[in-house]
């Protein structure tokens, strides 16, 4: 059996702990995974929970000559087949690891590492330290090709592989009726309220909405650092009564079943997951123009693309889904295209496949 150690943080919310997780389970009997992790976060206590082996390495600072001394020493008495690595800081340690014992690397990545940080400054300098490093994978994974570009930017001599997010097709959702009335109309969106998802925009969006259909209602499933701002924008739009922030749920599938549409406001996104299970739930979504998403949404088939976060243009489009005859005409293409190719089975076999080739 493949023995892959997987190198991560632990804190992840999004895009990176679901396709590890997904992974992790849909390869389970293949692939033997043992986690080195770093951060007691949200991931690290999903791991804990599905009871996989987990080697914990916590640290006042984010890289630490003690913490790769000690890694290094477990890699060493695991007698891996090939280290696997994901964000800036499972990256620094497990390439450098797998560069020193000689054991194969890959990376995953999963979003614009200049965009992952409140701070643009902090984004910058995180990427140039992972780029200390990013030559030394043989194969980079990314799940679409506007992150591939962006890659490529980073080091053109790199060999970069797509493989496209898959999602599970939901089978338990809340009803509207728990949350709101049967005649509201849901504008709905799970995601983390961090800048590089837009947060405080689609507030400015709802306003619009909100003043030219009283029935609307804003519901937000997610936390993050911006959720006092965008609080703080909501009493001053008076939206108090119109808008739901659920905070994180561990249940945020389940939210699909609330909404009438769903909406993403991300100034960029390399493969969004709740698009894609928003798509899986059989719901038209209105998004931005971030980048990956481009893959997975064909603009006026089975939802739309905004360019320019153009409030207006966000309102129009979000506004058409009170039509239930479009609503369902284009859930039912988006659950069609799930099934033909952002399946998890799809994504674990393609995942294999690169395993076996670079353990040769």
């Amino acid at each position: 059996m493949i023995k892959v150690g997987v190198f991560i943080s632990g804190g992840e919310k999004g895009g990176s702990r679901y396709q590890v997780m997904s992974l992790t389970r849909g390869l389970k009997g293949k692939v033997e995974t043992i986690f080195f992790t770093f951060f007691k976060g949200p991931l690290f206590y999903e791991i804990e929970e599905n009871g996989f082996k987990n080697h914990l390495f916590e640290s006042k600072f984010p890289f630490s000559l003690k913490v790769f001394k000690d890694a290094l020493k477990r890699v060493s008495e695991e007698n891996l087949s090939l280290i696997h690595t994901y964000g800036v800081r499972g990256n620094f340690y497990g390439r450098r690891i797998g560069k020193k014992l000689g054991i194969p690397v890959i990376t995953s990545i999963t979003s614009f590492i200049r965009e992952d940080y409140s701070s643009k400054i902090k984004g910058f300098l995180f990427e140039k330290v992972d780029n200390t490093t990013i030559g030394i994978p043989k194969i980079v994974i990314v799940p679409s090709r506007a992150l591939m570009r962006d890659v490529l930017r980073r080091n053109p001599a790199l060999t970069v592989k797509v493989i496209p997010l898959g999602v599970e097709i939901p089978d338990s959702f809340f009803s509207k009726e728990e949350f709101f009335s049967k005649s509201n109309f849901v504008i709905g969106s799970i995601m983390r309220m961090e800048r590089v998802k837009n947060p405080l925009f689609l507030i400015d969006v709802f306003k619009a909405i909100h003043l030219k259909e009283e029935r609307a209602k804003l519901m937000i499933v997610g936390d993050g650092s911006m959720r006092t701002l965008v609080e703080k924008r909501i009493e001053e739009y008076r939206l108090r009564d119109s808008v739901v922030i659920t905070g994180f749920r561990k249940d945020a599938k389940r939210f699909y079943g609330v909404f009438d549409v769903f909406v993403s406001t991300s100034i960029r996104e390399g493969f969004s997951v709740s698009v894609l299970e928003a798509m899986a739930s059989s719901l038209p979504v209105v998004v931005s123009d971030s980048g990956g998403v481009r893959e997975m949404v064909e603009n006026g088939v089975n939802g739309y693309i905004v360019k320019d976060f153009d409030v207006e243009e966000f309102k129009e489009k979000i506004l058409l889904f009170k039509d239930k005859k479009l609503k369902e005409e284009f859930g039912k293409r988006n659950i069609i295209k799930v099934k033909e190719k952002f399946t998890v089975d799809k994504m674990c076999e393609d995942t294999l496949k690169i395993y076996k080739e670079v353990i040769g």
